[in-house]
């Protein structure tokens, strides 16, 4: 939806303090890649065990920096310094007008403040979620599979719009749905 082009370096400059956790939350996210959980819960569980693997701090420090410290820094860089790519606009101008059906599917946690950031008003979609709420990151095919249960929607008549083919690409081919990249 935006371009993120610098978001990780004004991360890191922002967060130095905890670079320990900002590179054990990559190793996480890494880890937790094609790993189907049953649960959101379960999810976060495997995901903080999983940060605090070889560390002094434990997966309640980890999951405490991940919700207080790290995802509200990234909405805050997202709302300083990123702004919605235009062409993103128009998609979504086009959509409502044709009254079809919108949803945010997110990897990362806190999407509607995100949304937010960006000044785009969640309530113009019919699903905003985020993948580890289905129990696993993108590009699962159990939780995209979800995203359309949840939509009531058929792969045939459904189009995945992102940044990445190998995430967003590769959860619209994997239920057989068609995929727009936006670079």
């Amino acid at each position: 939806m935006y371009d993120k082009r610098g978001l990780a370096a004004r991360m890191v400059s922002r967060l130095w303090w905890s670079l320990p956790l900002l590179a054990a939350e990559r190793f996480a996210r890494r880890n937790a890649h094609y790993v189907q959980f049953a649960s959101e819960e379960e999810f976060f569980r495997f995901f903080f065990i999983t940060m605090s693997r070889g560390h002094w701090w434990g997966p309640r420090i980890a999951e405490k920096w991940y919700h207080m410290v790290y995802l509200p820094t990234m909405v805050r860089m997202i709302h300083r310094y990123h702004h919605i790519r235009p062409q993103v606009l128009e998609l979504l101008r086009v959509c409502r007008k044709k009254q079809l059906q919108m949803a945010i599917y997110s990897d990362y946690g806190s999407v509607i403040e995100k949304l937010e950031a960006l000044d785009i008003d969640p309530a113009q979609f019919d699903l905003v979620i985020s993948a580890p709420e289905l129990g696993a990151l993108k590009p699962s095919e159990p939780c995209a599979r979800r995203v359309l249960e949840m939509l009531e929607a058929k792969p045939e008549t459904t189009l995945f719009v992102g940044d990445r083919e190998d995430k967003d690409g590769a959860s619209a081919k994997a239920v057989g749905a068609r995929f727009l990249l936006i670079n």
